[in-house]
């Protein structure tokens, strides 16, 4: 017999750098001062797994909860006062009777940054929009001191970005240990044996998932007259795909599959490199906004939310300057929220690091 889930209460400090990944950080702000450190605040309210369930022993009985963050970058004026509100999920990699190590990850959204505007705040490259994703992966050692108490301390890492919703959009990275301080709401029952018996079905399943995102691109315009036309403008980007997914093991999926997608940039582009080169306009067959691609991915999940990374390359497509990449990857995150159907954010990006454009999803998985 099991328990049920028990609660707590985490409450954490944190101080730490911000990297020095874009200029505007580096000092060429209005303020004339890099901004290289951070502090932040946090509450978080988790549940702790019983072991009633497969996929907790599979875990090292994990927990998960949600979360708010609260930062001060000392630049008000220019940065804000982000603050996010996220979902989170502690890995147990070891535990003893009274420690634990765990990896931990966050995913979620922050508000209340002072975007890029080019009269206000002309100097902010690195957040071109008052929203951003929200990404915190760590690691820390918990120790029980009393019965309900708990002292934790670790070290994250926190990636703020749009996703090229809205350019300019160099991000923003934050880096440094934390303090937390974690109460029982419950008293904690003890841990039951990890079970090594558990049988895994090894399968195939179909995932068909369409999605829609927007892609912001400031277009370089020669010609001064008509630069406010195609100057900053978003775009629609839609796509649907297909993975034939192989499950391994409890926790992990290969796929292999098609990317069908339609690029609203391409027509505007293919004009603005016309315009630069002295050519007449004219519009492009409506054919040549389409592009399809093989897609390799990879899956870990844990019950019911997948975090995927997918490897893409296309097969065919109209080619021109300046028209997202051949080769391109995909991060995101899944959750399965009614049988087989399944709601998710990816971010599409190239070069292992340069976001084109978030992608708002729903989809459907088919047991082969």
């Amino acid at each position: 017999e099991y328990p049920g889930p028990s609660h707590y209460l985490r409450a954490a400090y944190q101080a730490g750098s911000v990297l020095q990944t874009n200029d505007f950080l580096r000092g060429d702000n209005q303020s004339g001062e890099p901004i290289d450190w951070f502090q932040s605040i946090r509450a978080e309210l988790g549940w702790q797994t019983d072991g009633s369930k497969d996929w907790h022993h599979e875990y090292n009985f994990p927990s998960f909860g949600i979360g708010l963050y609260g930062a001060d970058l000392n630049n008000e004026e220019e940065i804000g006062t982000p603050t996010s509100l996220y979902g989170f999920f502690s890995w147990p990699w070891k535990r003893t009777t009274n420690w634990k190590l765990n990896f931990e990850l966050g995913f979620g959204f922050t508000n209340d940054w002072e975007p890029y505007d080019p009269v206000n705040n002309p100097k902010n490259t690195a957040l071109g929009l008052g929203r951003s994703v929200h990404i915190e992966p760590g690691f820390n050692a918990e120790y029980r001191f009393a019965r309900r108490w708990s002292v934790i301390g670790g070290l994250t890492a926190t990636h703020f970005s749009n996703g090229g919703t809205q350019r300019p959009n160099h991000g923003l990275n934050v880096v440094g240990p934390i303090l937390f301080v974690k109460y029982d709401v419950q008293d904690p029952v003890p841990t039951p044996e990890v079970r090594r018996d558990i049988a895994v079905e090894k399968d195939w399943d179909l995932a068909l998932t369409g999605s829609i995102g927007k892609r912001n691109l400031d277009l370089n315009i020669e010609d001064p007259d008509i630069r406010a036309e195609y100057g900053n403008q978003s775009y629609e980007i839609v796509n649907f795909n297909a993975i034939a997914g192989y499950r391994f093991s409890y926790k992990q999926r290969l796929g292999v599959g098609v990317d069908f997608a339609w690029d609203g940039t391409v027509n505007d582009i293919s004009k603005v490199n016309s315009l630069n080169a002295g050519e007449p306009l004219e519009d492009i067959d409506s054919s040549k906004y389409y592009e399809f691609a093989v897609v390799g991915g990879y899956e870990v999940f844990a019950h019911r939310t997948h975090l995927l990374v997918h490897f893409a390359y296309k097969l065919w497509s109209h080619d021109i300057e300046g028209r997202l990449p051949k080769f391109y990857q995909r991060l995101g995150v899944r959750q399965f929220v009614f049988r087989n159907w399944y709601a998710g954010l990816n971010v599409r990006f190239h070069e292992i690091g340069s976001a084109d454009n978030l992608e708002w999803n729903v989809g459907y998985k088919v047991d082969l």
